[in-house]
């Protein structure tokens, strides 16, 4: 016997349909077109962002290194002159404190050492098992590159990059959202994929 669809069975029908026509509409929406060159709003952005001294920031880090994963928490407060870098593990204990001046670097362990370096990547690759580019990362989290250095790129129409090769990591930006940086509006990177051979790192960022 053909039973007839009640109003109901109609209902959730069309919806059904509706969602699978949002579905395949969304995937075969066209990607944003990139260019290897710096418009003038690549160029005004990055202009802009060098000129930041200082920020603090929250966000979730995710690791993976010689098949190996880490995920914690930051809490990163950066200025010209020095940084502070708390990290901690997923249940809230902080396994890190990195403390950077223009003369030293000093990690300060779970259990209270400190030990000392004179760069951040290669204190935390002896001590955590990955180098963290701290010395770049303070101009990459901003979506720009740092001037010591050359680098290739890619961006967006409206000046967002969104590859970016410096000092051999490739830094990939899967979004951005509006912030606001020490009081002036800014599209600052939401999440950001790190790598440089066998250490992944990626970066969501919580609050500015």
């Amino acid at each position: 016997m053909l039973h007839l669809a009640t109003p109901l069975t109609w209902g959730r029908m069309a919806a059904t349909c509706l969602l699978a026509m949002t579905l395949a509409a969304c995937s075969t929406l066209p990607k944003p077109p990139v260019s290897q060159t710096a418009n003038s709003a690549a160029q005004q952005r990055m202009q802009s962002l060098a000129a930041v001294q200082q920020f603090s920031l929250q966000a979730k880090l995710a690791v993976q290194y010689s098949g190996k994963g880490y995920t914690a928490r930051l809490e990163w407060q950066h200025t010209g002159q020095e940084d502070h870098m708390r990290i901690f593990s997923p249940l809230g204990q902080q396994v890190a404190l990195i403390h950077r001046t223009a003369q030293s670097v000093t990690l300060t362990d779970q259990n209270g050492k400190q030990h000392h370096a004179n760069d951040v990547a290669s204190l935390t690759e002896s001590l955590l098992g990955w180098r963290l580019p701290l010395a770049g990362l303070s101009q990459w989290i901003l979506g720009i590159p740092h001037g010591a250095s050359p680098y290739q790129a890619s961006y967006l129409a409206s000046g967002e990059p969104v590859t970016l090769t410096q000092d051999d990591w490739r830094i990939e930006y899967e979004d951005y959202q509006a912030a606001t940086l020490n009081g002036t509006p800014a599209s600052l990177p939401y999440t950001t994929r790190l790598q440089q051979q066998d250490v992944r790192l990626k970066l969501v960022i919580q609050h500015w």
